[in-house]
């Protein structure tokens, strides 16, 4: 490999005789045919490499413009996807929804969450809609599951409703099946329970709990919840029915007042 370099130095001293001596023919000749033909010779061989270069970089940049243009048109199309997505799952609540008639002498009024507050479990929730829209304290609030609480606070425009996650918010109920009257109360030890039912009632693994419209707050008839198990410990006077809420409380969206037409 020694040779290597003895081979390089020789090219450079070349190219540098071969530069001098086309810049000397430039200076020599300048109206000969040996001007232009020399000028087209060293413009191919000097610029040409910086004319490739310059659209190499061109090249390069008008990549970036139209990567930059179709993020974009991705990122538009992502938002209309979801838009539409998000379209098509409150078409499906609605369905569900489909069937629920209010209780007679109520229609329903569409209300939007605002914010939630919670303590390990959510216990009230602000809606979009208060006083100048009509909303009044202790309508009930429902969504197409079930019962989901009642307004306990208004404002100008917004309102707060009680949940029956709230461990204040106690509600008389009746099992639908035997008609046996009970209290549905909740708490973070038990969750939802079914409260004051004799050892004896009548009720099951699945039976549908409803409103009893006892106490003049809530309509009757209006789900809340279904028995997920029964304890009857001998002795005592009361069973310990524990339930499965009919609404979901961590997944509350499209809400409704059920407002009096009387």
């Amino acid at each position: 490999m020694a040779w290597f370099p003895t081979v390089s130095h020789k090219n450079r001293r070349l190219f540098k005789f071969s530069l001098i001596a086309i810049l000397f023919l430039l200076v020599a000749f300048p109206g000969s045919t040996v001007g232009p033909f020399l000028g087209n010779l060293s413009a191919t061989i000097f610029y040409s490499p910086f004319f490739k270069f310059r659209n190499y970089i061109e090249s390069l940049q008008n990549v970036a413009v139209e990567n930059s243009r179709l993020r974009n048109q991705l990122a538009q199309m992502s938002l209309q996807l979801n838009s539409l997505v998000e379209a098509r799952r409150e078409n499906q609540r609605l369905r569900k929804f489909i069937g629920f008639d209010a209780p007679p002498s109520f229609r329903l009024a569409p209300v939007k969450i605002v914010s939630v507050m919670q303590h390990f479990y959510p216990l009230s929730a602000i809606i979009n809609k208060g006083k100048y829209d009509g909303i009044k304290a202790n309508q009930t609030i429902v969504s197409p599951f079930g019962l989901v609480g009642k307004i306990k606070e208004v404002m100008p425009h917004t309102a707060t409703v009680q949940l029956l996650t709230d461990p204040g918010n106690a509600i008389s109920v009746r099992v639908a099946d035997s008609r046996q009257i009970g209290i549905v109360k909740f708490s973070l030890e038990n969750g939802m329970i079914l409260d004051n039912l004799p050892a004896d009632a009548n009720v099951a693994k699945g039976d549908l709990i409803i409103s009893s419209g006892l106490g003049g707050i809530y309509p009757s008839g209006l789900p809340v919840a279904r028995v997920d198990s029964v304890y009857a410990n001998q002795g005592e006077i009361f069973k310990l029915v524990k339930l499965r809420p009919a609404v979901n409380f961590f997944e509350i969206d499209e809400l409704y007042v059920l407002v009096n037409e009387l």
